[in-house]
């Protein structure tokens, strides 16, 4: 994949890349006489998965040599959405390969760290533009054509949520089975656990981040595990590759798991999805636009209360995991001001559950 600026070439003196020559070649190549990697490089960005281009020439038996690079996705040693599972990856790329949704071609995968130091996925490169929300608004194609984007975005969106799950394996790796309540409790033990322990060691209270998360156990929407889709779960510009207005494939879905339609939407609905401007929903389309051209494309009528309700889910775990990672840091920190952004989350979530239980339609 490519899009973002990509750092200068790897040092690959560490035996780790003999093992992975040896895998390339395995995999990829079993009938060439050689196979070497002549370049590896990190693209900058991104704060879950380690992603690295690897370049590479094989020699076949008539001494022609063949160029070729591939993507892999190594396990990073820790990070907010812990654990990283590259089965997740291998499971929902098998899953949609034939779909209409675009997801990269797996080629290989292992979670032998002995082969490349942490379990990996490896993927084609994939030639294409991918900008941070933080960033779009600089690229040209956006503010030409934003519009076109945007009906894209929901496009693929709608045909990931039209994905028949049950007729796969896809579902072992998206949480606990359940229904939508079931599979918040889930959600909720995963993002708050972690963050209470934390809390209790450094010596610090959250008790706003523990009632918010039952404030939104005790909304749950209540629909049944057959009426649930697979939800990307961070769907955004970063996790898109494009080629000029088209998505050439939906990366990073480290945070799928089935849930209520709603859901996707309501993460392109919270209010971290569209700063600068908070009329256009995940930077792409004002709510009237992305509802309009959502029905169109999915044959399902928009849910306004549910997208409130998971724009809350959405701006809360932003919220928690924020909140986490100042914890992690020095202990002299917690008492340095730098508190204010999650505080900033929380009072914009708590916005939205008012907005929510007095029946305003209102983002």
């Amino acid at each position: 994949m490519s899009g973002a600026t990509a750092q200068t070439g790897l040092d690959r003196s560490g035996p780790e890349w003999s093992t992975l020559t040896e895998f390339l070649r395995e995999t990829l190549h079993p009938e060439a006489r050689s196979l070497a990697i002549t370049h590896a490089e990190r693209p900058i960005g991104g704060a879950s998965w380690e992603t690295i281009f690897v370049s590479f020439d094989s020699r076949d038996e008539d001494d022609q040599v063949h160029s070729d690079r591939v993507v892999l996705r190594r396990a990073p040693v820790s990070g907010p959405l812990a654990p990283y599972e590259v089965e997740k990856d291998v499971a929902i790329y098998t899953a949609l390969a034939d779909s209409e949704v675009p997801v990269p071609r797996l080629l290989a995968w292992t979670a032998d760290p002995s082969i490349f130091v942490r379990p990996f996925s490896m993927t084609p490169f994939i030639a294409g533009e991918s900008h941070d929300l933080s960033r779009v608004e600089r690229w040209p194609v956006w503010q030409e054509r934003r519009e076109e984007l945007g009906h894209e975005m929901i496009d693929v969106l709608a045909a990931l949520h039209r994905f028949r799950w049950q007729e796969t394996d896809i579902a072992t790796v998206l949480g606990d089975r359940g229904g939508a309540r079931e599979r918040m409790a889930g959600i909720l033990r995963r993002y708050l656990e972690p963050l209470h322990a934390l809390a209790r060691e450094r010596g610090v209270g959250i008790p706003l981040w523990l009632e918010m998360g039952r404030w939104l156990m005790c909304n749950a929407p209540a629909e049944g595990e057959d009426e649930l889709v697979v939800v990307h779960g961070d769907y955004r510009f970063g996790n898109l590759l494009w080629q000029d207005t088209r998505i050439a494939a939906v990366l990073d879905w480290e945070r799928a798991m089935l849930g209520p339609r709603m859901q996707d939407l309501g993460f392109l609905c919270m209010p971290l999805s569209r700063r600068k401007d908070p009329t256009i929903m995940g930077k792409v389309l004002p709510f009237e636009a992305l509802a309009k051209r959502y029905e169109a494309s999915s044959g399902h009528s928009i849910d306004f209360a549910q997208i409130q309700y998971y724009a809350v889910l959405w701006q809360f775990l932003e919220g928690v995991n924020t909140t986490r990672s100042l914890l992690q840091e020095a202990a002299s920190m917690i008492s340095s001001g730098l508190l204010v952004q999650p505080n900033l989350v929380a009072r914009q979530t708590l916005e939205l559950m008012e907005n929510f239980e007095a029946g305003r339609e209102v983002l």
